[in-house]
């Protein structure tokens, strides 16, 4: 049995790791982006759980992405193929159908040069055979006579002006009139019935016309003994291409193997371009989702932050009134926990968590509160809850000290308010900018278009 050497062992070992380190490092990226919150934890949040939710969201996404993103990549570059017979692509249409494009690619050698050129070639449809073109004239005398009441042995009785066709049904014949007597019946079916003998007879001749005509021209050029070769066979390569007409015969374009002067001349089918846009989008689509797994956590996140923040002024002002009514802290803290119970707030699911800690611990809630507000991080909960440590056994204190923070706080929120405020009307002077530069455009029209 052969044995695989070691490092191909660690290779392969290292690929198969390679997923759970992405995953691994992905999760500590996250979790370190939101340490911040980490306080909300105590307020029902669980964070660990929505970045599982998270990452499996992400990784759905981006295998949507991945499959999507190769099914239209491989129909396109399929579909973009198209044939690969070049004697089928190079068999001239049928007369009645319309000339075909295909991207050819020429090259040419002469002695060590070489170059390569994109062609479009120009094939026509072929033109019509005398069989073909006999069974069009004749289905369209037939069409002509029975239209003009002409199907019968005798001539056709002329009874006023005649429409005269000018092409076949089917659009494949062109029809040219002439008369005999334009007086009396003139090239666009015009009659004069007035003192016309019913003796006389007034032919009509239509010509019927099947077919095309080509025209060609011919550049011819002659390199010198120090020419440059690159450049002599880009000319050689617009000769041949301008004398592809010549090389057309009745069933096909035939593809010469040389140009006028002697250079080689191969002849392929002009690959299209692989659609790499269709995965760039994908990756692009996958980059976004991967980026983005967290950003609805982080939202709900930082609204339950701005919610915890807001609530603190309220609830100061509430263990104000329960101190003044003779409560202490500790039982202050618990009333407050009672009555805001109901309530969807995190700052009281916080404060229930810590209430229950405490009972089951024996520890002050006081002292749980304080080091739950520098985990937290708010200035305003950690000066509230350093108020509540250093005064709990003084109510009256701790309630001339909250009085003073509750008003603090409050100016701080009439503050920032005052500042979101300061920013919408920046924000809706815009419009109101573009609002008045329509008015004047359509204030000066007028007088622009008079002048």
């Amino acid at each position: 049995m052969v044995e695989r050497p070691y490092h191909q062992h660690r290779f392969v070992e290292k690929i198969r790791a390679f997923p759970a380190g992405l995953r691994a490092g992905m999760r500590e990226k996250d979790e370190d982006a939101l340490t911040s919150f980490g306080f909300l934890q105590e307020a029902g949040e669980d964070i660990p759980l929505e970045l599982d939710k998270a990452a499996k969201k992400t990784e759905r996404l981006l295998l949507i992405c991945a499959v999507a993103g190769s099914v239209l990549f491989s129909l396109a570059a399929v579909l973009g193929r198209g044939s690969s017979d070049l004697a089928a692509l190079l068999q001239r249409p049928a007369p009645d159908g319309d000339a075909q494009q295909t991207d050819m690619v020429l090259q040419l050698s002469y002695g060590e040069a070489a170059i390569e050129q994109d062609v479009v070639l120009d094939i026509p449809p072929r033109e019509w055979t005398r069989g073909e073109a006999n069974a069009l004239f004749e289905q369209c005398e037939k069409e002509i006579r029975e239209r003009l009441g002409c199907a019968g042995p005798g001539p056709g009785l002329l009874q006023g002006d005649l429409d005269l066709p000018r092409v076949s049904k089917d659009g494949q014949v062109t029809v040219t009139w002439s008369s005999s007597d334009p007086a009396r019946l003139s090239e666009e079916g015009k009659a004069d019935l007035i003192g016309i003998n019913p003796d006389e007879s007034v032919t009509l001749t239509a010509i019927l016309s099947a077919g095309e005509y080509n025209r060609r021209v011919d550049l011819d050029f002659v390199p010198s003994a120090d020419a440059d070769w690159n450049a002599s066979l880009r000319q050689e390569a617009s000769a041949l291409v301008q004398h592809l007409p010549s090389s057309l015969t009745a069933d096909k374009q035939m593809l010469p193997a040389q140009s006028p002067y002697g250079a080689n001349a191969q002849w392929q089918l002009n690959k299209t371009p692989l659609p790499w846009e269709i995965p760039a989008f994908f990756l692009f689509i996958g980059a976004v989702v991967f980026f983005s797994r967290t950003d609805d956590l982080k939202r709900r996140l930082k609204r339950q932050k701005s919610a915890f923040e807001q609530e603190i002024p309220n609830m100061t002002m509430q263990m104000i009134l329960l101190l003044d009514a003779g409560l202490t802290v500790e039982t202050a803290f618990t009333r407050l926990i009672a009555e805001n119970r109901e309530q969807d707030n995190p700052l009281y699911r916080a404060f229930f968590r810590l209430e229950t800690e405490s009972r089951a611990t024996n520890m002050p809630f006081v002292n749980l509160l304080y080091v739950y507000a520098r985990q937290s991080g708010m200035r305003d909960l950690i000066r509230f809850a350093s108020l509540a440590l250093d005064c709990s056994g003084r109510g009256s204190e701790l309630a001339e000290k909250l009085d003073r923070e509750r008003r603090q706080l409050w100016n701080d929120r009439l503050n920032l308010a005052k500042a979101k405020a300061r920013e919408a009307e920046t924000k809706l002077s815009l419009p109101l900018m573009l609002l008045l530069l329509v008015m004047v455009v359509i204030a000066i029209t007028p007088a622009l278009m008079e002048m």
